[in-house]
């Protein structure tokens, strides 16, 4: 049986790749994506007060937890789609044909999602086994370029399921230790104008 270290390096291989079908064999993303919206949303709401205070000129902590749960409810089949096309554009290549934001968001997205990813890497730390669950300590930093440094270091605790006689990952662990560093980038690098931009 592979180790942890084996199978996120198998999946950052597919990624550097941009091997869907390797990637999938690893990956939960449909799991990994609806556990991760939904506790973000529970962390942003329980803090918004706090994130307020920090962004008062995002609208999105305006009006208050309860909103923040309405409206993150209602829109969670955009938001994830969203994530879902940028993802696809990042896999089959048609990020390379983005143009700017305004003509082409998605590409636009997916083709940021690319210089990221190759601005960052990934070093090992502890891995716990237990019974058919599994997590995996993993640090991401990034380089000396501007999305490394955008990046800087982000700590991450990944939680994988036994399939067979292989892990995959399942979710990620510690989302409220990353939610603050992670919002601090998206308000530092998404810009107001562009929530108008996309259509799905």
């Amino acid at each position: 049986m592979n180790t942890l270290q084996d199978e996120l390096k198998n999946i950052l291989a597919a990624i550097n790749a941009r091997d869907i079908e390797k990637f999938s064999a690893h990956v939960d993303l449909k799991s990994l994506m609806d556990i991760g919206y939904d506790e973000a949303t529970e962390v942003l709401a329980d803090n918004c007060a706090k994130f307020h205070k920090l962004y008062p000129k995002d609208l999105f902590f305006k009006f208050g937890s309860t909103i923040l749960r309405i409206y993150n409810d209602k829109f969670r089949g955009v938001h994830l789609g969203l994530i879902k096309k940028v993802i696809a554009a990042y896999f089959d290549g048609s990020f390379k044909d983005a143009k700017n934001f305004s003509e082409t968001p998605i590409k636009f997205l997916a083709s940021e999602l690319n210089y990221l990813l190759r601005a960052v890497r990934a070093e090992f730390g502890e891995e716990n086994i237990s019974g058919n669950k599994a997590t995996l300590a993993v640090k991401m930093v990034g380089d000396g370029s501007n999305y490394g440094k955008m990046i800087g270091i982000l700590n991450f605790v990944l939680e994988f399921d036994r399939l067979g006689d292989e892990w995959r990952l399942h979710k990620i662990k510690n989302v409220e230790e990353l939610v603050p560093p992670i919002l601090d980038i998206a308000e530092t690098y998404w810009p107001a104008s562009w929530d108008l931009g996309i259509k799905l």
